[in-house]
């Protein structure tokens, strides 16, 4: 037996269902440094960004929804990190990191279309008020755990970053997919990790795929159905989570998606993921609705609910990521666009833990990535880890203390 199954023998017993939340596109400061709670690494408006001979300084007052979709491929995570136009060359180390390029970058790239207007490129080195525009968010962060050193596994997009969360890996896929690589990976053959995901790791019988159905239905395109192995039908509408945790439930990893809102045309209104061009508050409600089904159900006491957000969206974040350990699963490096050696974590994005057994208003510094995801509940259920990513990766269950907690609120206000 080894440390890990020694240490599972005895939280297995305390905590038997895991269920995690994926949002988007946000960072830590945009949404938590502002948030007035103590004891947080944070922005202030000594972080600046210069641009056009401008001084932009970190600060509030940021809209809730963005009429532009700020640039997040990894070439605009390469110049947002390291300064206006730093590029990766193929196969060398990442660039010295100095978050400086965040506003340039807003400013100018056109990877996600349209750049915006000229007098609003400082509003990516804004914060919302998270009290506000997030109370459900927000009141989860104070009365249970908050991480601020949990990031994104890879200074890119959505769909590796979603990846590293389902498999501690993205086979090399640095970038968004192409339409072709999308329409191969969501039909018949499926996205391939090299050893698998935690979903071949625990077995059918022993996880649930849930989404949103709430809002525009071309935003009802789970994107772990693209994994091998997961079809669509696999991944339930999330109004049947309620009834399903309250009749046998059996599950140890529950999975939610939000809905993505209008893909087709690029807007991603009407959706619940809070994509920045959407906006806060139907995600805000997806939240209390996630958390109320789970305190409301009879699993509640040997559950551990984990909210996360796949990679920053643009925004700005004032904390360096940090060297990674490359995944070293073999994969082929077909998908590798840019040359990436993986070898460096994404932007800092918000992250909470919620439980009965965490104690409450605790500042978690803890450093996490995706991969923390896997690793936790691999050492939770005895698995083994899938990559070199998720080996070494800090799992979130030294967080559960001796004592459960009686003062949890049972409902949450949005």
């Amino acid at each position: 037996m080894d440390a890990n199954e020694t240490t599972v023998s005895g939280l297995n017993e305390v905590i038997q269902h895991v269920f995690v939340l994926m949002l988007e596109n946000r960072s830590f400061d945009h949404l938590f440094a502002l948030s007035g709670i103590p004891g947080i690494n944070a922005a202030t408006p000594d972080n600046t960004n210069t641009y056009n001979g401008a001084t932009y300084a970190f600060g509030g007052g940021a809209p809730g929804q963005l009429p532009t979709d700020p640039g997040h491929e990894f070439t605009d995570v390469v110049e947002q990190l390291c300064g206006q136009g730093a590029r990766l060359q193929s196969g060398q180390p990442y660039p010295p990191i100095d978050n400086s390029g965040f506003v340039a970058n807003y400013a100018t790239t056109r990877t996600e279309g349209a750049p915006p207007a000229i007098g609003d490129a400082g509003d990516i080195m804004r914060a919302v008020d998270t009290r506000t525009q997030c109370p459900a968010l927000y009141q989860l962060a104070t009365e249970f755990v908050l991480c601020d050193a949990w990031h994104s596994s890879l200074p890119g997009p959505t769909w590796p970053n979603r990846y590293f969360l389902h498999g501690a890996s993205s086979a090399g896929l640095d970038h968004s997919p192409t339409s072709a690589e999308m329409c191969k990976w969501e039909g018949l053959e499926g996205f391939v990790f090299p050893n698998g995901s935690i979903f071949d790791l625990l077995g059918k019988d022993r996880y649930r795929l849930y989404q949103d159905h709430l809002g525009d239905p071309r935003g009802h395109i789970p994107q772990v159905a693209s994994i091998k192995g997961i079809s669509f039908f696999d991944v339930d509408d999330l109004s049947h989570f309620e009834a399903d945790l309250a009749a046998n439930y059996t599950a140890r990893y529950t999975f939610i998606e939000p809905s993505y809102g209008d893909v087709a045309n690029d807007t991603y209104e009407n959706g619940s993921s809070q994509h920045p061009r959407d906006g806060l508050a139907a995600g805000d409600q997806l939240v209390a609705r996630v958390y109320a089904a789970i305190r409301r159900s009879p699993l509640w006491d040997k559950s551990l609910f984990v909210i996360l957000y796949d990679e920053h969206g643009g925004f700005y974040d004032s904390a360096k990521p940090h060297p990674a350990t490359p995944p070293n699963d073999g994969a082929a490096a077909t998908l590798n666009a840019n040359g990436f050696r993986f070898d460096v974590l994404g932007v800092r994005v918000p992250a909470v833990i919620v439980s009965p057994w965490v104690a409450k208003g605790l500042v978690d510094h803890t450093p996490y990535d995706h991969s923390s995801v896997p690793a936790t509940l691999q050492r939770l259920f005895g698995l083994h880890p899938l990559t070199d990513r998720d080996k070494n990766a800090k799992d979130v269950l030294h967080l559960i203390a001796h004592t459960y907690r009686q003062d949890c609120p049972e409902e949450i206000a949005t």
